[in-house]
């Protein structure tokens, strides 16, 4: 007997995944309720259903299944194939395929646009669909572009993608040394549950970050959170940031519910606890640190998923005695990682990132030999205390009283074309600017105990900084008087003489003797937030007069 042509029917995947159309569908047939997540009770009322459409999301619903429970989010992700290992998708991908395809739709600018995306849809389908399904997440400079490295970095697996992060961060090798190791331990782990190994790793991925403030311990608590998820330890790479008072409340009974709510927040990510040493500190008062203390160390048994991955920072030393005090939480952390104070050259570094990325540049011999000079000018201009203190948020500070030295000189010449370079002149008056550190928590460094060293450079420091700002704004008045008498004649003599007072940003005293027009002059020229309105008969700090070729000190 003849038979007519068989009709075509698509194979359905074996490996669990569908297009995200038929994942709909299989979807809306499981949550009727429309709750947003299913059960092992609704995939029983559906099993003969599941069975013919999708019986291996039968056989893998503990794999999918969170708290019991499985989400759309979730769903979708397993269709499709989104929590495929990276290591997995990189098996599966031909890198010399993958690098003609680049060259082909990139062309010489060397970056694939929304534009080329478009025109080579067809390519990039055959070879590597990703790219459009996925464009926001490869594009890890955020700069709607993908460059070759960013493409390599997606396609080359978690190992690749981490590389490429640290790479992106100035100095800290020990650290780099220790994420890394980290990233093999986690793999390893994971690959062994993977084969069917029970692995007692629950609760070992809490971790320390210790080290001063401006090291980059949220930025790569950021990243921790994101290699997390690509490896499939997390569901997602929330990272959620909080301090003491987010956790501890004011009165009985109230702490442990409100961290309890900063869990459950965060228990599908990471929960990053910035000065975690403060939940332990005594205030004198009646303090509830403690109870937070015991609800996180409840937590911290959870599996992830039931609960976040934690992180502890602070200063190296603090983190040491709140461990101490908390042996609990010594036993539940298994990693500890080191955020080491930058070098001056390291902050040059820094500093020519901040600088370029607001569209300025450095005078050339800045930047020669690896910004040497600018490291040299740094490290002799600014106290060691604030270096240790502020480290990268030093350099944002440099580059504001930079460009504010910049846009003064500016001012002056009216330069119809403004220039964008700043100069070794900028950047000393910028370090002369920056006050000196306060004492940590209202106390003294160890290492500074029993002797006024710390105090005294603390007072040279302000008083370099009041000489400096003094002469910025002689300077200053002595050029808007030379630029006004080209137009204006002036008439002191004939206007009378009256006496003002302004905050400068130190907060130190100025009382200044001028004639009306110098005093309005010398008052546009101080561009502090903080100046206050004339004021008469405040007793000085600092006397200026305008014949004055230098400030003159006087006791308060």
């Amino acid at each position: 007997m003849k038979r007519g042509p068989r009709k075509y029917s698509p194979a359905r995947p074996s490996s669990g995944r569908k297009s995200k159309a038929e994942a709909i569908r299989v979807w809306d047939k499981l949550d009727t309720s429309k709750r947003g997540y299913v059960t092992v009770h609704d995939v029983l009322k559906q099993a003969k259903f599941l069975e013919t459409e999708f019986p291996d999301f039968i056989r893998e619903y503990e794999s999918v299944a969170r708290d019991g429970r499985v989400t759309r989010v979730a769903f979708l992700d397993y269709c499709v194939g989104r929590s495929a290992p990276a290591e997995d998708r990189a098996r599966k991908v031909d890198m010399v395929q993958l690098r003609s395809m680049f060259d082909e739709v990139a062309g010489p600018a060397g970056q694939i646009r929304v534009a080329d995306l478009i025109k080579h849809r067809a390519r990039i389908q055959a070879v590597f669909p990703p790219l459009l399904e996925k464009f926001s997440e490869i594009d890890l400079s955020m700069s709607s572009t993908v460059s070759w490295a960013e493409l390599e970095v997606y396609a080359g697996g978690t190992g690749e993608w981490l590389e490429y992060q640290l790479d992106r961060v100035v100095g800290l090798e020990l650290l780099k040394q220790q994420i890394r190791q980290f990233h093999h331990s986690v793999v390893l782990d994971k690959k062994r549950e993977d084969a069917g190994n029970k692995v007692k790793t629950g609760g070992k991925y809490h971790m320390i970050f210790q080290g001063n403030p401006g090291t980059g311990k949220t930025s790569l608590a950021r990243v921790i959170a994101q290699l997390l998820h690509r490896i499939g330890i997390i569901q997602t790479d929330l990272l959620v940031e909080v301090q003491r008072d987010k956790l501890v409340a004011e009165y009985v009974g109230q702490t442990g519910p409100k961290t309890q709510k900063v869990i459950e927040q965060a228990k599908q990510g990471v929960l990053f606890i910035d000065e975690a040493y403060r939940l332990s500190q005594d205030t004198g008062k009646s303090d509830f640190g403690r109870e937070a203390i015991e609800q996180l160390m409840g937590a911290m048994n959870d599996p992830p998923g039931k609960a976040p991955i934690m992180v502890f920072a602070g200063y190296a030393d603090d983190m040491d005695l709140f461990m101490q005090a908390n042996s609990g939480l010594y036993r539940r952390i298994g990693y500890t990682f080191d955020f080491s104070d930058y070098t001056p050259g390291e902050l040059a570094e820094i500093l020519n990132s901040i600088v370029r990325g607001a569209g300025f540049k450095l005078a050339p011999q800045l930047s020669a030999n690896h910004f040497q000079r600018l490291g040299n000018v740094i490290e002799a201009h600014t106290l060691e205390q604030a270096r240790e203190m502020m480290n990268g948020g030093l350099c944002e500070r440099l580059f504001d009283f930079a460009k504010q030295s910049l846009d003064a000189r500016e001012a002056v010449v009216s330069a119809t074309n403004p220039s964008l370079e700043i100069t070794e002149g900028d950047i000393v008056e910028a370090c002369r600017r920056i006050p000196p550190p306060p004492a940590r928590d209202g106390r003294r460094d160890a290492r500074d105990a029993g002797d006024q060293t710390m105090l005294l450079r603390r007072t040279e420091a302000q008083l370099r900084t009041a000489k400096s700002e003094v002469q910025r704004l002689h300077a200053h008045l002595r050029a808007v008087k030379a630029v006004s008498a080209q137009n204006v004649a002036w008439k002191d003599d004939a206007m009378p003489e009256y006496s003002f007072r302004f905050w400068c940003r130190y907060s130190l005293g100025c009382l200044c003797h001028f004639s009306r027009r110098a005093a309005r002059a010398c008052s546009e020229a101080c561009r502090c937030p903080k100046r206050s309105s004339p004021k008469v008969g405040s007793t000085p700090v600092i006397q200026i007069k305008e014949s004055d070729s230098r400030p003159e000190l006087l006791s308060p």
